[in-house]
């Protein structure tokens, strides 16, 4: 951003309009959230009264958010999207940073080949292989299981994470390798001791991508999951339509419940996030 700074020299009046235009837009942003925030600790009727109106401290109902999480169970959710988001971002980061550094340090024929192969999973929509996912997890009794939503979601996370890494990996040198080499450090250990810290800033980039993807993921869960118990955070909001229908502000403290662990993951590794993603446009 310093780059762009020393060549980039803006008028008085372009500065302004830039963040009169930024701070419009992060109130468009916001302004969802906060809604949602301040009128899940209103009474029902105060909300059907006035929507947009403020609620009044007297009359707080922090109580909407002991009902969302024990009576309407929230909780059983948050720990299954917990466990399939969590054991997803370590298997994906797992198979793609040694997938990747297969593809992109080790010489063999068809490297390239088996990357075109992997990517083109990007191009892949998931709409199209439901009805075949669903029909053969069938046969392999894997529908109604957490391995059976595990697999389609860390096979979704697999493409986009390994071209990432690939274009982290062009940018080592080869000598830190041939270094290694010569001071007898086998393939393993180079891999484990040089090349995984040098990509950490990929890594994290990645499992934040991915931890937030599988949390957010509604469509996924939706076809293959079918007992409550197993149900994720998305699937388990969508059923409240039916059962707590008439309890908006309820409703509103499960959402803001369900958006608490990605703006906690956002605003602790937004920096390394940022540092990331500039990382790997620049050098990839």
């Amino acid at each position: 951003m310093k780059v762009f700074a020393k060549y980039i020299k803006l008028s008085p009046v372009a500065k302004a309009i830039i963040f009169a235009f930024l701070t419009f837009y992060s109130i468009l942003t916001l302004f969802p959230l906060i809604w949602l925030v301040y009128n899940s600790v209103k009474t029902n009727n105060d909300f059907l009264a006035n929507p947009f109106g403020l609620p009044q401290l007297s009359k707080l109902q922090l109580k909407n958010y002991y009902d969302a999480w024990v009576t309407m169970g929230i909780q059983r959710f948050t720990i299954n999207s917990l466990i399939i988001s969590s054991v997803s971002v370590i298997f994906s980061l797992i198979i793609s940073s040694m997938a990747a550094y297969a593809i992109e340090r080790m010489i063999w024929r068809s490297s390239q080949k088996v990357l075109n192969y992997f990517l083109s999973g990007i191009m892949v929509p998931i709409q199209i292989i439901l009805i075949p996912l669903f029909i053969n997890f069938k046969k392999l009794n894997l529908l109604d299981s957490r391995i059976g939503l595990l697999i389609p979601t860390v096979a979704f996370a697999l493409p986009t994470s390994i071209y990432i890494l690939t274009g982290f990996y062009k940018t080592i040198p080869r000598e830190l390798e041939e270094a290694a080499l010569i001071d007898g450090c086998s393939v393993y250990k180079i891999f484990y001791k040089i090349i995984l810290p040098l990509t950490m800033p990929a890594f994290v980039t990645i499992a934040v991508f991915n931890f937030l993807g599988a949390w957010n993921d509604l469509l996924i869960p939706l076809v293959l999951i079918q007992t409550p118990e197993l149900m994720t955070l998305p699937v388990g909001l969508l059923n409240f339509r039916g059962m707590y229908g008439a309890e908006l502000t309820k409703m509103f403290a499960a959402v803001v419940i369900s958006a608490i662990p990605s703006i906690i993951i956002y605003f602790v590794l937004q920096d390394k996030l940022l540092k990331g993603m500039i990382a790997g446009a620049v050098k990839g």
